[in-house]
């Protein structure tokens, strides 16, 4: 189910195409929603109708990492690597 909305748009942007000010919004609501956990990266893809590896491109641009994981696992996770000779 879409949600449409009605917004206002300041002067010193409402000079560009309302299809590219829908297409911003609707991006950065995305990427919005992913940085808070409320969508995953790969429903966010499809949410703009993209490939996930356009979208991880996209939301690292905007500060998202391609991966959730912390330092300690991602040294669990290499030490593995190590152990098993890859």
């Amino acid at each position: 189910m879409d949600v449409h909305l009605t917004i206002d748009v300041p002067d010193a942007v409402a000079t560009q195409p309302a299809a590219d000010l829908a297409q911003r919004a609707r991006t950065l609501l995305i990427i919005d929603e992913v940085r808070a956990g409320r969508l995953t990266r790969s429903k966010a893809a499809r949410a703009l109708g993209t490939t996930l590896d356009a979208f991880l491109l996209l939301a690292s641009k905007h500060g998202i990492d391609a991966m959730e994981q912390d330092a300690d696992d991602l040294r669990r996770e290499l030490a593995d690597v190590a152990r098993l000779g890859y």
